[in-house]
């Protein structure tokens, strides 16, 4: 049974006869929609939508939101990729948008994923440990934990020392300061048990956070958060910590698959090779001396478990490390080998380039018309001297030009004789 649908004023006409097209195109009972079903409901909004030009430019707004909801119809009424949302609330037909992805996020999807597996790698190291594990954690404090380390056991079937140890090795039991809020100093890890959540697109948290319904939760625990699972509770923290030493080979003893699974849950690398030992030295001796929230692992028990396990994965890490040590020294040498060579060629053409400019220069200067003669030192004539020099100012003052010889008389001719010359 359909409830009748009440439209405000200012929806229009048009708006009504949209929205009945929508109601009319929408399943009546709740269903999986297949993608056959799509061009039944774009027809009906087509003979909904108006017609002729102006109409149709009036009506584009709607013809957009209409192609959006039958894409949201098309993939099903209760997925949760659609944008939008129909809801039936007191007769009244209602939009509300949903998040969705844009396709900006999309194409940043793989930065975002290449930065989280660079922050990811910056993991705690000895430094960070050596100051957590010497913390001093009140006894009933750590006491309240062992509840939640018994049920973790119960379920998983993982010793529940070994989940202890790792609880204090990680954040001294729960007491470290970034432990109920945002992710540690080294951007990757957060809760009591500081799981990853950077490690994704599938973080180790969201592989594990829906461990704590295998589990009966207790009534009274340290720091129960409202919503689960959350990685800051520590039931719902604890029990995936069991889920995950449980996945990675961890039993009921504390040998060498608990030694394992202490190596795979810090991470496969030579500080790992020591986190394993000592977790695996602490729960070990819990095991034979009772629980002690303050006592360091015995050092004969680190070494035992160290010898018989890690040394020679260590051995076999270091040697890894050196051959890519070797490699990545051998590409810097070829590297540099390159550029050398490329130096060198720069230096050839540029010795080329000088000796043809200098040849081109001696050519020039072949093909110039050559200079006048300087003038002869009998010819009189004097250089240029300075201005203001004395001695060449008297030369030019004291000896003047020679005026010019007066012509020779006519010679006198008979006529001339006549006239008395």
């Amino acid at each position: 049974m359909r409830l009748p649908i009440r439209f405000p004023p200012a929806v229009g006409r048009t708006g009504r006869r949209l929205v009945r097209a929508l109601a009319a195109a929408a399943p009546r009972r709740p269903r999986r929609r297949s993608r056959a079903d799509a061009p039944v409901a774009r027809r009906r909004l087509r003979r909904a939508l108006p017609q002729g030009a102006a109409a149709r430019r009036a009506g584009r707004p709607l013809a957009a939101l209409a192609i959006v909801l039958v894409a949201s119809l098309g993939m099903g009424a209760n997925s949760p990729s659609s944008e939008l949302t129909a809801n039936r609330v007191s007769g009244l037909l209602t939009l509300e948008p949903v998040a969705a992805i844009s396709p900006v996020a999309l194409l940043t999807e793989s930065a975002a994923e290449a930065e989280a597996r660079t922050r990811a790698e910056n993991r705690p190291g000895a430094d960070y440990y050596r100051q957590i594990t010497r913390k001093r954690v009140a006894p009933g404090t750590a006491a309240e934990f062992v509840v939640l380390y018994r049920e973790a056991q119960r379920v998983f079937g993982v010793n529940w020392r070994l989940i202890a140890s790792v609880h204090r090795q990680e954040t001294a039991f729960s007491q470290a300061d970034t432990t109920y809020h945002g992710l540690n100093d080294f951007g990757c890890c957060a809760g009591p048990m500081q799981f990853n959540v950077t490690n994704g697109p599938v973080s180790t948290w969201d592989r594990y956070r829906q461990a704590f319904r295998a589990g009966k939760r207790p009534g009274r625990y340290p720091h129960r958060t409202d919503h689960h699972p959350s990685i800051y509770d520590d039931f719902d923290a604890i029990m995936a910590a069991g889920s995950l030493l449980r996945d990675s080979g961890a039993g009921p003893g504390l040998d060498g698959s608990a030694w394992t699974a202490a190596y795979a849950y810090y991470g496969h690398d030579l500080y790992g090779i020591t986190y394993a030992s000592q977790v695996a030295a602490r729960a070990a001796s819990w095991e034979r001396n009772g629980f002690c929230a303050n006592c360091e692992p015995d050092a004969g028990l680190v070494d035992e478990f160290d010898t018989a396990y890690g040394a020679a994965l260590r051995q076999e890490l270091l040697a890894a490390e050196k051959k890519g040590k070797k490699k990545k020294k051998s590409k810097k040498g070829a590297k540099e080998r390159a550029m050398a060579r490329d130096a060198e060629q720069a230096r050839v053409l540029a010795e080329r380039a000088a000796r043809r400019d200098d040849a081109r220069r001696r050519e020039s200067e072949r093909q110039a018309p050559a200079p006048p003669p300087p003038p002869a030192a009998g010819d009189g004539a004097a250089d240029p001297a300075a201005p203001g020099d004395p001695a060449t100012d008297t030369a030019t003052t004291t000896t003047p030009a020679a005026p010019p010889a007066a012509p020779p008389p006519p010679a006198c001719s008979g006529v001339r004789k006549l006239l008395g010359c």
